[in-house]
């Protein structure tokens, strides 16, 4: 099945505008916390909460999915209930309302994604390296999100983010009702190997972690990037464009994704694209006050980003197959993502008041360490089949 025959529309209509909400949300939810008078400590936990939801909810949501076979149903229950809770941060009431709040919020919105991933991948079922030219449009909305918000919030207040963020969310929602339920999904029934068993080769292991690292050290980018351009006297305009670059590159290396895993093994772009993000954070640590240096990491974006998480949707489908493909990818999600990007924010909230430069560079480390355990991981057999073998195939 080709892209022509998929709901090409209908599929990347969800990803354009769960996009415009993290757009909107991470790039100026820190700065609008700041401008209400919250401490970096408060911001970074905050920042946390978000993604600290993406370590217990796609595994449960990816679970329910599974076993009963009404994904679609559940994402579009999900989509709505995010919405709704995030609306309630329509007027700030305190730190605490705003960490009840964005939990709420977050066990719906970040549960979801992962199962919406599956649906994706399930309407693309001989073809899914051509994932990537629909979830392009995740990175369309992200750079009409932050270059409109940029240009927006120098010219009107803060206040607004939470209705624009909101009023993205209900969009998101309203774009599920319109996706079909693929006809290749499935109830779970009784399989003859657990994923579990998968799940204690140590080669998968290594990848798993060198994942979680490579998100763990995007916690100083998304939770302190603006904030770091304004202490550095950028504009909030120049701040949306430099977001703008990096989703424009994301943009662009998810369009040739498809090209680049027929040609190379996804080892090589995945260890590639771990290297570029060493050297982008250390590019911000030592370099931000040069613009043409700040263009230059924003354009590693692509492949700190796209790259690696093309590499990392295609291996989690050829591991677990159609029997456990939904709790795949939540585990992708919950382990990596969740844990990952959750841990790093946190961490960035602590190393910032000492230093930013010391924030960026514990993320280097970290990037630069996910290179060694996925370089460790082409050694151990179990794994190196499947960091060699073509795009087009995976173990069922």
């Amino acid at each position: 099945m080709t892209i022509h025959h998929s709901p090409y529309w209908r599929l990347s209509s969800f990803y354009f505008f769960n996009c415009v909400a993290l757009g909107l949300l991470l790039p100026f939810w820190g700065l609008y916390m700041q401008s209400l008078g919250y401490q970096a400590a408060e911001i970074g936990f905050v920042s946390a909460l978000l993604m600290v939801t993406n370590v217990f909810s796609p595994p449960l949501w990816g679970w329910w999915a599974d076993k009963t076979g009404k994904r679609l149903k559940l994402i579009r229950w999900g989509a709505a209930a995010s919405a709704v809770c995030f609306a309630l941060l329509l007027h700030d009431r305190g730190l605490i309302w705003m960490v009840l709040s964005i939990i709420a919020c977050g066990v719906c919105w970040q549960g979801i994604n992962a199962q919406f991933e599956t649906v994706t991948l399930d309407s693309l079922p001989d073809n899914s390296i051509n994932y990537s030219r629909i979830r392009l449009w995740g990175s369309v909305g992200f750079v009409f999100a932050v270059s409109g918000g940029g240009w927006l919030f120098d010219q009107l207040p803060l206040t607004l983010l939470p209705v624009l963020i909101t009023c993205a969310l209900a969009l998101m929602w309203g774009s599920t009702l319109t996706v079909r339920e693929p006809a290749k999904t499935i109830k779970v029934q009784q399989q003859s190997q657990s994923m579990w068993q998968q799940l204690r080769q140590p080669a998968l292991i290594a990848l798993l972690l060198a994942l979680t690292l490579v998100y763990f050290s995007h916690g100083s980018y998304y939770s302190f990037y603006s904030i770091y351009l304004e202490q550095l006297r950028y504009d909030k305009t120049t701040m949306g464009l430099l977001w703008s670059i990096a989703v424009l590159a994301e943009l662009v290396v998810f369009a040739l994704m498809p090209a680049l895993l027929k040609r190379f093994a996804v080892s090589a772009i995945l260890l590639i694209s771990l290297l570029a993000t060493s050297l982008r954070w250390l590019g911000l640590a030592y370099g931000a006050d040069w613009l043409a240096v700040l263009v230059f990491c924003q354009l590693l974006h692509g492949l700190s980003f796209s790259a690696v998480h093309a590499c990392a949707i295609e291996l989690i489908y050829r591991y677990f197959g159609d029997s456990c493909k939904g709790r795949g990818q939540a585990l992708y999600y919950a382990i990596c993502v969740g844990t990952g990007q959750a841990s790093g924010a946190l961490v960035s909230g602590w190393l910032w008041e000492r230093s930013p430069v010391i924030s960026f560079v514990v993320a280097a480390l970290a990037a630069s360490i996910a290179a060694v355990l996925v370089i460790a991981a082409l050694y151990l057999p179990t794994l190196s089949l499947s960091l060699r073998r073509g795009a087009g195939t995976r173990p069922d």
